[in-house]
């Protein structure tokens, strides 16, 4: 009879310990690869997101190839003191998305305008479903003032484009003195005003980028 009572308690005891170890919580999984994270602090993720910036998290991301023009391109959330207010319209922003790789979770960027050419900016992609985020890291030279800055795409892509379509660029670094750069965390949130980036077959000279800085006067490169 003591020995039955006995191992009673043991199994009730490895029963309660199994439940408790079902009940705890699971660490969760993560939604953006290591490259991004590293691109990206978490700080900065979470105050654009704050701001009202979409960022689309997950590792089964889209096939997202193709050519896209935002038009109207319009500022959605300016930065402190920015000189433009919500509702200006930028000149349409161009895209091209190509080479992207489910494994490496990368895809090549290329932007194009009347005076600046941003070609094979390599980038890091996140999402699931038909949504989507792209991540690239550049650095930037105006004469003698330098920096990094994030650049970030979202929206949701279908047949005819690229729906809620959004774009911010935001500094993490500068060397400045003269600040010909905005500042440091500062962000235009811009977004396609009639909700849909639509997709085109012609990447051509036609239609000027007006991006988030003077890109006339700035080189951009893959840091």
């Amino acid at each position: 009879m003591k020995n039955l009572l006995t191992s009673s308690l043991i199994a009730c005891t490895l029963c309660i310990i199994l439940l408790l170890d079902s009940c705890k919580k699971k660490t969760p999984e993560p939604t953006l690869s290591t490259k991004i994270q590293q691109i990206v602090p978490a700080t900065l993720l979470n105050d654009l997101k704050v701001k009202g910036m979409p960022i689309n998290e997950g590792l089964n991301p889209p096939n997202i190839e193709g050519i896209f023009v935002s038009n109207p391109h319009t500022l959605e959330v300016p930065y402190a003191g920015d000189p433009n207010s919500k509702g200006h319209v930028f000149n349409s922003l161009v895209l091209r998305f190509s080479n992207q790789n489910s494994k490496e979770l990368s895809v090549n960027i290329d932007t194009k305008s009347s005076s600046t050419v941003a070609s094979g900016i390599g980038g890091f992609i996140s999402g699931t479903g038909n949504k989507f985020s792209i991540f690239a890291e550049l650095s930037v030279q105006n004469g003698t003032a330098t920096g990094k800055q994030v650049r970030i795409f979202s929206g949701e892509i279908t047949s005819q484009g690229i729906k809620g379509f959004y774009s911010t660029l935001v500094f993490t670094e500068k060397n400045d003195p003269n600040n010909v750069f905005i500042e440091i965390g500062a962000a235009r949130i811009i977004k396609d005003g009639d909700g849909l980036a639509s997709k085109t077959n012609a990447f051509r000279m036609g239609v000027e980028v007006n991006d988030l800085i003077d890109e006339s006067s700035v080189v951009t490169s893959l840091k």
